[in-house]
């Protein structure tokens, strides 16, 4: 199970990202602030290695490593957000 979130602030305003996975085969979701953006099917590969979307206008894009995606890391606007 791959549940991560994230606080972060874009162009001044409190955002919170969160990624939402239910088991390795899965399927998933995407929120941001509550507003579910992307949502996925079960798949023999665990999460999907990449989802690129927006927040507040930015470019932003979850990429996952690790052992069938299992290590999700978050960019916005270019800038990984911890």
């Amino acid at each position: 199970m791959a549940n991560k979130k994230w606080q972060t602030e874009v162009e001044g305003q409190q955002c919170i990202i969160e990624l939402k996975s239910g088991s390795f085969v899965g399927g998933g979701c995407l929120t941001v602030n509550g507003k579910e953006i992307n949502k996925w099917g079960t798949s023999i590969s665990g999460l999907p290695t990449q989802i690129k979307f927006e927040v507040q206008g930015k470019k932003a894009e979850i990429k996952s490593k690790g052992f069938m995606g299992t290590t999700p890391s978050l960019y916005v606007d270019g800038k990984e957000i911890k």
